[in-house]
């Protein structure tokens, strides 16, 4: 079922959901309520797709589960409704939310391998769903079971039923769990992340995966980004969340190209373009995020706006049209004149110019075994690369590359089979163990997960001084102050050592990450994944942190990440791994803008723009992306 849309882009028909001045309350620690949405309403219709973006704590995924019913511990909808072609499931009875749920509307989660159960086969998850909802006996449930894993492109799907969720890329995963999402027939479809931790190219193949199946079945599809380019690739309608509330919606096309809202033009101007050459500086927007237990009667974005008025400190905005099927809660935006983004000329990162070789890597070959007496499965072979000091290499490719088990090779966390590792000159591709520490201290690790990478019972000081403590370095004096020096490099106020990580953002986490990687003074760098979890604008200040710390230390820098555009931006040169190899390497715009393997190409064709192009991108079959 498709939907029409009117001359200015909204589109018509009678809604399918219907969200109503919808505020979200949560229990604050002393007492009170913590408001986390607040008033939030928008429309959806049949076969529409509608992007919810803003950074963490905006509101967004709290807004879905709201949706569904399943807000989590002490939340509950203080006001407002939610219709579902007319129906109130605010106060539906538990009975009706049940029916709901995996019938009417299905849910994506961020992370397939938490979101699967991994004891269980595929199989016997999806038949759950079924038997859920009525959909037969036992023969029915398994013919419509390897139906659904046909229609989300996963190849030999009838034998795929009897394999368990590690069996599985991770591209096969997000592909099964949309299967279960659309197992019950769901008139809407809520995709909470679902491509953020993907590669571009399976990224490209999920997001055409959403859009075939709205348009075939006529699914109405809810997309939670922080992903500018996954929302000018899939969706038709855009609603920017920000401290709970809506501050800009309408369609895509007219808002990515011309925002009506400071926080959107800031977050516009803070992804990283595949355009932009290399050592340029990601702009990021001033300040943070609002403490939602202490926003007061005016915009929230009010100190982090550089087009703020009186007005906008006095009385919260409230949404008015703006044309062109736009609505935005900002008074400057009607009060002053001219283009709200205007794309700055590129601002160049003052780079140290690389020196002597740091690290080298020759013939380096690594292989792991899936059975007890099974051959070995290469994940490198015959990996070769330099690394210079000051120098930045960007390491990019799909998942199962090899680009973790290099890192880890580099770190010395895992042995290599075969080849050679040398430290300045020196040999220590299988250092003795009292050379070892010395080795791990000169070669350290920033993770991708800031949550999962820092120990939730340990104090912030305390998992900085870790490796001090680790490489016996200093006494309690000197670590403490070592402690509080790092705390500063990395823009954390020193008093934040007493704290526990459950007290910080998302992105101060990856700053207390590097700030523990930091601590023994390493010469290399290895940063994997650092910020594929993050925000836009987030990502700009951990890219721009990691850069001027290199100029003040001359750290050597392996930036390992699938975003391309931000790989371009920071490295001086890339290079790109495909199945256990070093398919092509190279300064990085040579890479970038004059690629010379089939491979690389296809990495580059895939990454989304976050400029809409005004007409639907090609599409491949449902069938297609055999191996993702």
């Amino acid at each position: 079922m498709t939907t029409t849309q009117t001359t200015d882009g909204q589109p018509t028909g009678p809604p399918l959901l219907e969200v109503r001045d919808l505020s979200v309350e949560f229990a604050a620690p002393g007492g009170g309520a913590l408001r986390a949405v607040r008033e939030v309403s928008f429309t959806l219709r049949r076969g529409e797709t509608l992007a919810v973006v803003g950074e963490s704590g905006s509101g967004k995924s709290t807004t879905a589960l709201a949706v569904l019913g399943m807000l989590p511990g002490t939340g509950r909808i203080a006001s407002g409704q939610v219709l579902l072609d007319g129906e109130d499931l605010v106060t539906a009875g538990p009975a009706a939310l049940r029916a709901v749920r995996g019938g009417r509307i299905g849910m994506v989660f961020q992370d397939p391998m938490t979101a699967l159960n991994p004891v269980l086969t595929v199989g016997r998850q999806l038949d759950e769903v079924l038997r859920a909802h009525g959909a037969g006996g036992r023969r029915a449930r398994t013919e419509r079971a390897a139906k659904l894993l046909d229609l989300v492109g996963v190849p030999d799907p009838r034998r795929r039923l009897a394999d368990h969720p590690h069996q599985f890329s991770g591209g096969q995963r997000q592909r099964v769990l949309i299967a279960m999402a659309l197992a019950g027939g769901p008139d809407l479809l809520l995709a909470d992340e679902p491509t953020t931790a993907l590669d571009a190219t399976v990224q490209d193949r999920i997001l055409t995966l959403l859009a075939d199946v709205g348009r075939e079945t006529g699914t109405a599809v809810v997309v939670i980004t922080h992903n500018m380019g996954v929302v000018a690739r899939s969706c038709e309608r855009v609603l920017v969340m920000y401290g709970g509330s809506v501050v800009e919606d309408g369609p895509t096309a007219r808002v990515l190209t011309r925002p009506s809202h400071p926080y959107t033009a800031g977050l516009l101007a803070a992804v990283p373009r595949l355009s932009s050459p290399s050592g340029t500086r990601l702009t990021g927007i001033p300040g943070a995020p609002p403490d939602l237990a202490l926003l007061g009667d005016g915009c929230a974005f009010a100190d982090r706006c550089s087009r703020a008025l009186e007005v906008c400190r006095e009385s919260v905005p409230v949404l008015l049209p703006a044309g062109h099927g736009v609505r935005t809660a900002c008074a400057p935006a009607t009060a002053l004149e001219g283009p709200l983004y205007d794309p700055a000329p590129p601002v160049p990162l003052d780079r140290p110019t690389p020196g002597p070789v740091v690290l080298e890597a020759v013939d380096l070959v690594k292989g792991y075994r899936s059975r007890r007496r099974g051959p070995a499965r290469p994940a490198l072979d015959g990996v070769s690369l330099t690394l210079a000091a000051g120098e930045t290499l960007g390491l990019v490719g799909e998942s199962g590359s090899g680009k973790s088990t290099l890192a880890r090779v580099l770190a010395h966390a895992h042995p290599a089979d075969s080849g050679t590792l040398r430290l300045r000159g020196e040999d220590v591709t299988r250092p003795s163990r009292a050379a070892l520490n010395g080795v791990r201290r000169q070669v350290q690790m920033v993770f991708q997960d800031p949550y999962a990478s820092l120990n939730p019972r340990m104090t912030v000081g305390e998992i900085v001084a870790e490796p001090l403590l680790a490489f016996g370095l200093g006494d309690r004096t000197a670590r403490e102050r070592r402690v509080a020096g790092l705390l500063r490099q990395v823009g954390l106020d020193p008093a934040a050592a007493g704290r526990l990580p459950r007290s910080f953002s998302g992105g101060q986490r990856q700053r207390i990450g590097i700030a523990r990687a930091l601590a023994p003074e390493p010469s290399v760098l290895i940063c994997d994944e650092p910020v594929s979890a993050l925000d836009v604008s987030v990502q700009a200040q951990i890219t721009t942190l990691l850069t001027d710390l290199q100029r003040e230390l001359g750290l050597a820098l392996v930036f390992i990440a699938h975003d391309l555009a931000v790989v371009r931006q920071v490295s001086h040169r890339i290079a790109v791994m495909h199945q256990g190899r070093i398919v092509e390497s190279g300064p990085a715009d040579e890479v970038c803008e004059r690629p010379r393997h089939a491979y690389t190409r296809a990495l580059l064709a895939a990454v989304p723009s976050p400029v809409p192009t005004g007409a639907p991108p090609a599409r491949e079959t449902l069938a297609s992306g055999v191996g993702v």
